[in-house]
C-alpha cells in the first residue's frame, strides 16, 4: 500500500513538474516565402516592453547578419514639396512646404509581444511570447513563432531570443 501511494504521489508530482515546465520556440516560415535575411526588417513592440526586448532582439538579428533599420527611423520621414508657377508676362512665383510623415520604409516588420514573470533564480523568464514578420508591401505573414512556460519553467528571455534569432537566420535565404 505504502509503495504504490509512494508511486503515486511521484507520478502526480512529474505530472505536474512536466505541465508547468518551458515548452518548445515553436517556429514557422510560410512555404513559398520570399523573405530574404539582407532585406529591411524593423521590430516593433507596439510599445509595451519593459524588459527591452525590442533592443535585444535588434541586436541578436543584426549579429546575425539581418538588415535591421531602427523603428525611430523606419516611421520618420521629411518630405520637401515645391512648386514655381510662371506667368504669361515673366512673372514667377515659388512655393515651398516641409513636412514630416510618418511611413515605415523597411520591407518587413517584425511585431511582438510577451508576458514574463520574476523567477529565481534566473530573473525575468517569458510566460509567453509571440512574434511575427510581415511584409509590409503584400501584408502576408511570412514567419510566426510563440512560446510559452508554465509556473516551473525558468527558460530566460535571452535563451528564448537567441532560438528565435538562431531558428530565424537558419530558416531564411540569404539572397537579396
Amino acid at each position: 500500500m505504502k509503495v504504490k501511494l509512494s508511486f503515486a504521489i511521484i507520478f502526480i508530482f512529474l505530472v505536474v513538474l512536466t505541465l508547468g515546465c518551458a515548452g518548445p520556440l515553436n517556429f514557422s516560415v510560410r512555404p513559398d516565402t520570399s523573405f530574404k535575411r539582407h532585406s529591411t526588417i524593423t521590430i516593433t513592440s507596439g510599445g509595451y516592453d519593459p524588459l527591452g526586448v525590442q533592443g535585444q532582439m535588434e541586436h541578436l538579428l543584426v549579429s546575425r547578419g539581418f538588415e535591421v533599420i531602427s523603428e525611430a527611423v523606419a516611421h520618420d520621414k521629411l518630405k520637401y514639396k515645391d512648386k514655381i508657377t510662371s506667368d504669361t508676362r515673366g512673372q514667377s512665383e515659388a512655393e515651398a512646404s516641409l513636412e514630416r510623415i510618418e511611413e515605415v520604409r523597411s520591407i518587413y516588420i517584425l511585431r511582438f509581444s510577451y508576458g514574463y514573470r520574476a523567477d529565481f533564480p534566473h530573473g525575468n523568464v517569458f510566460t509567453d511570447f509571440t512574434a511575427s514578420i510581415v511584409d509590409l508591401e503584400t501584408g502576408k505573414v511570412e514567419v510566426t513563432a510563440d512560446f510559452s512556460q508554465g509556473q516551473f519553467g525558468s527558460k530566460s528571455v535571452s535563451s528564448v531570443l537567441r532560438e528565435f534569432a538562431d531558428k530565424l537566420r537558419g530558416s531564411i535565404g540569404s539572397g537579396k
